[in-house]
């Protein structure tokens, strides 16, 4: 049985699974990792982890998971591993969850991918597919402000720009609307982009978007790319259960 957890900025998601199912899938708060979520009564053999949320917090789970006895593994980007080829200038310096995320589609797909994840922070990553080597290279990709974050910067730093709920509104004639607005566009227009350059490169071509603001940047997805997107939502996890699987 593996233990599998992505620690994200806001919440940690993880899965308990063997080769041939999931048993339980949960997410609580990042901020609440020192609370005692991990209770099972199986024997776990292995725990991997991805964790974008700092020291403290590996720290405080790497003593929650003791209780265990087996190993435990924070998985670390790595200049190749299996048919995946990390482009990145310093491999090493690649996020855990984009890497992971770049793994389980070249475990899936079998050609180009654009990566989009819209949560804290909103990763656009472009994963080219040599068919003849059968070879996919993480290629590199933008990140930005998530859409809460972006709200508070706004409202923290303006005098007048408040942290309100809003709607994409073509134009926008109120502010939240305005900031709603203007964040989804940016994202789509980052999302076009980087589609651009991998259609540039590639005549097959595919839109994943994960993470809990998905929904939102498909639902304003301008239709001539809709064809091209798929909803994942634990792409991280996946990732981690092919490291734990081989």
């Amino acid at each position: 049985m593996f233990l599998l957890i992505d620690i994200g900025n806001t919440r940690t998601k993880w899965m308990l699974r063997d080769k041939d199912r999931i048993y339980k899938h949960d997410s609580f708060l990042t901020e609440d990792i020192d609370q005692d979520h991990f209770e099972f009564d199986v024997a776990i053999k292995k725990i991997l982890i991805s964790n974008v949320a700092g020291f403290e917090k590996e720290a405080i789970l790497k003593i929650k998971l003791k209780k265990f006895s087996c190993p435990v593994e924070f998985i670390k980007p790595q200049k190749k591993y299996k048919y995946l080829l990390n482009g990145y200038q310093e491999p090493t310096a690649l996020g855990a969850d984009r890497w992971l995320s770049a793994l389980s589609v070249s475990h899936h797909i079998k050609n180009s991918v654009v990566i989009v994840s819209v949560g804290t922070a909103v990763t656009i990553d472009y994963v080219s597919f040599d068919q003849k080597n059968n070879q996919y290279t993480f290629e590199g990709g933008v990140i930005l402000p998530g859409l809460h974050p972006t709200k508070n910067a706004l409202a923290n730093n303006t005098a007048d720009l408040k942290n309100s709920e809003g709607v994409v509104q073509m134009p926008p004639t109120n502010t939240a609307n305005a900031i709603e607005s203007g964040f989804v566009l940016s994202v789509l227009g980052n999302i076009k982009s980087l589609f651009d350059l991998a259609s540039s490169e590639s005549q097959d071509v595919t839109i994943i978007l994960s993470g809990g603001d998905a929904e939102l940047i498909d639902q304003h997805m301008d239709k001539s790319l809709k064809k091209y997107i798929s909803i994942k939502k634990d792409l991280v996890l996946e990732g981690l259960f092919i490291f734990a699987s081989h």
